[in-house]
């Protein structure tokens, strides 16, 4: 007599290793190991039950060679497939990267199957970061009348120095007639800290280096009732390698380092383009050397920046194999470079030559993935070829500036505004300084402060401004009036400064008088456009 056990039952013939190696307040990077423990198995595919409200958005292009990776209509039982005719021998293991977006819970996969056979899956949450405590987290209490509570720090993805100091604060109030017992802190559960008096504080202290974590504060009142408020993806950052370029964010109107000594910065550097048309096939071609040596020829001159301008044109294709393959190698080669200007203490300021607004959003979605673990690297989305105003309303232009939308197409203007941009690179995990420049090809900054751009999740966001001798504003009458204002508010970086062959001292004049007032630069030599 034979028993057949159902399949909940059965042997698991295979491993799955799921880890979360980056978490922010909406999203998430996974790393996904699976081991063929049976027996050979041709044409395979691993099978398994997505999160609540987890999609997975982000690496599809950056999967193996064939591979794939979907739901369709069978969300959320989502499936990963190799190239046809693929076999996965005994013992053999397969490593794939992706990210998505959640809104409510931590996402964890289940129901893992291979090829119709069980798998026993092995969840972890983000990595370096403590697991939740036997204690249920505090939720709000459902009494009426009950207190409310807000944490002002840290901010959502906010980020730290290591050795880490993250300092927790919270406003709580009671109802009329009530009173505020305490405050508790806690970390992904695991209590921290209590607080009994106002204000209601917690400097958190020695924090590892985490990939994304979680704090809460909840509040008691004296009859018993709770609120609780949450801050998702506080991280705490690894140091960086001695010499290399430091993590930068915006703090009023000056640009700071992350450093457990936190110092301003203010670049004074060069400009490096590639040529356009590069990406398609191909090494990258470059304006100049880009190797090693160069690099740390700059940074011997006194180079402490370098904006990289890159080209959107590979990202007007999309479909093919072949395109994917030039898309993902682009930006790739381009991060090589990137990576030798931080480890030689360059700060690298990644630029866009735009060409095609759907282009534009595909390629800063993928800047996203590709440059969004590293805050050393500044993103600069500023329109380059945004126009004046001219004859149209400058309301109407420095409104699709700043928003875009399908309107703006009928005037003429583009229709990818830069809170769209920002808002690709924050819901993609890229919490990076971001720069933007205004109308007439980033010259005119006279409503920049009025139009600001909004950054609700990573509030890091600085002004650019690009000039050259035949630039509308390119004297100093001009930038007394309209970038200094903008300076006193927010940190601003001159992105470009340049000049025709025939005005040979434009742009030292324009340096120095940056200099003079505070305000970073980055230049060309003249004749170079």
């Amino acid at each position: 007599m034979a028993t057949v056990l159902p399949p909940a039952y059965a042997a698991a013939v295979c491993t799955v290793d799921y880890k979360i190696t980056r978490e922010w307040s909406n999203g998430f990077w996974a790393e996904l190991t699976v081991t063929n423990l049976g027996s050979p198995v041709t044409d395979w595919w691993l099978r398994f039950r997505q999160a609540r409200d987890q999609t997975i958005t982000m690496g599809l292009d950056r999967l193996p060679d064939g591979y794939t990776l979907g739901s369709g209509e069978l969300y959320p039982i989502t499936t990963l497939r190799p190239p046809p005719g693929s076999t996965l021998p005994t013992g053999a293991s397969v490593t794939v990267r992706f990210g998505g977006n959640h809104r409510v819970a931590d996402p964890e996969p289940t129901d893992w199957v291979l090829s119709g056979q069980p798998c026993d899956g092995d969840v972890a949450g983000p990595t370096h970061s403590p697991p939740a405590s036997g204690s249920p987290q505090p939720s709000p209490s459902p009494l009426p009348g009950g207190p409310s509570v807000a944490l002002t720090s840290p901010l959502p993805n906010d980020f730290f120095a290591a050795p880490g100091v993250v300092p927790i604060r919270a406003r709580a109030t009671a109802a009329v007639g009530r009173r505020i017992e305490r405050v508790e802190f806690r970390e992904r559960g695991t209590l921290l800290a209590v607080d009994t008096t106002e204000p209601y504080a917690f400097d958190w202290r020695g924090v590892p280096p985490n990939s994304g974590t979680r704090v809460t504060a909840t509040a008691y009142d004296s009859s018993g009732a709770q609120a609780t408020a949450e801050v998702r993806g506080v991280r705490v950052l690894p140091p960086p390698a001695p010499g290399a370029a430091p993590a930068l964010k915006a703090f009023g109107n000056r640009i700071r380092t992350v450093t457990p000594d936190p110092r301003p910065y203010r670049p004074r550097g060069i400009i490096r383009s590639s040529v356009p048309g590069e990406c398609a096939w191909g090494p990258i071609r470059w304006d100049g050397p880009v190797d090693d040596a160069s690099v740390g020829a700059l940074r011997a001159r006194g180079v402490d920046a370098v904006r990289v301008v890159l080209s959107d044109a590979c990202y007007v294709h999309t479909g093919s194999p072949a395109d994917r393959t030039n898309r993902v190698g682009y930006l790739d080669e381009a991060a090589r470079y990137v990576d030798r200007l931080v480890r030689a203490g360059i700060t690298p300021i990644v630029s866009l030559r735009q060409s095609d607004d759907l282009a534009t959003r595909s390629f800063w979605s993928a800047a996203a993935e590709v440059f969004g673990d590293d805050n050393a690297v500044v993103l600069d989305i500023s329109p380059d070829t945004f126009p004046a105003a001219g004859g149209t309303d400058p309301a109407v232009v420095w409104t699709c500036w700043r928003d875009g939308g399908p309107a703006c197409l009928g005037t003429g203007l583009p229709n990818v505004g830069v809170q769209e941009q920002i808002r690709l690179l924050r819901v993609r995990g890229s919490f990076n300084l971001v720069l933007a420049a205004g109308t007439d090809g980033g010259n005119d900054l006279r409503r920049w402060l009025e139009y600001r751009p909004a950054d609700p999740d990573g509030r890091s966001v600085a002004a650019a401004w690009r000039v050259d001798d035949r630039s509308a504003c390119a004297t100093p009458a001009c930038w007394r009036a309209t970038l200094l204002p903008v300076a006193a508010q927010v940190p601003l970086v001159a992105t470009d400064v340049g000049a025709g062959s025939s005005s040979r001292t434009f742009v030292l004049r324009t340096v120095v008088w940056l200099d003079q007032h505070g305000i970073g630069h980055l230049s060309r030599r003249p004749g170079e456009r």
